[in-house]
This record gives structure tokens, sequence and C-alpha cells, in this order.
């Protein structure tokens, strides 16, 4: 594993693990009912700082990327993006349309990223053939 991927993994894993423990902290912290309103607001948003970090070091290997690979990379988030938002946007209409179900969009960002997984193993693996 080369010196970037092996700084990524250690940057990414650190953000995971940081997530982890401030979305379990600021969701204790809500329903045991220490935080109200505007801090209960406030605490639930902060997962994203850790977050954020992950997206800083997703963006730091992309950069370090060849220009293969960030094509890959690029187009596998075209795809993802695409296909969650034209879901999400489906939904939209089948929502005024007909009784389904809601889905809160704390989905989006999970779908966002498993379809980009899937869609950069595709897009490797058409590249082999």
């Amino acid at each position: 594993m080369s010196d970037v991927n092996r700084r990524y993994v250690k940057h990414f894993t650190l953000a995971m693990i940081a997530y982890a423990l401030v979305l379990v902290g600021s969701i204790m912290a809500i329903r045991n009912g220490e935080l109200s309103g505007w801090s209960a607001g406030l605490a639930s948003l902060t997962p994203l700082i850790p977050a954020l970090y992950a997206l800083k070091a997703f963006i730091q290997r992309y950069k370090s990327l060849d220009e293969f690979q960030q094509r890959i990379t690029s187009e596998a988030l075209l795809w993802a993006t695409g296909i969650v938002g034209f879901a999400a946007f489906g939904y939209g209409f089948l929502e005024g349309a007909v009784e389904v179900p809601t889905i809160s969009l704390l989905w989006v960002m999970p779908a966002i990223c498993g379809v980009f997984g899937c869609a950069q193993g595709v897009l490797y693996w058409q590249a082999e053939r």
C-alpha cells in the first residue's frame, strides 16, 4: 500500500471513529433530555464535523490519484449522484400521487456512498475488459 493510501486509510478511519462517537454522544444527550430546542438542534449537527474531515481526506486522496483513477472516480460519483438524485426525484413524484412511506433525507449520503462504490467497481471492471 502506498504512503498516500496509508495516510488516507488512517485519516478516514479516524474520522469514522470520531463520527460514530460523536453521533452516539449527541443522540444520548438529546434522548436523555439533557438538551432541548436549539441546543439539541446544534448537537444533532455535530456529527457533520468528523464527516467533513472524512470528506477532506477523500478529496486529498482524489488529488493524489493518476488521471485514469480520477476519471473513474469522477464518473462513479456522477453515476452515484445521478442515480440517487433521480431516485429521490421519482420518489417525490410518487409521494405526491400515492400513499408511500416517508424516507428520511438522512439516507441520501449513505445511498450515494453505496452507489458510488458499486459504480466504481463496475467502471474498473469495464476498463479491464
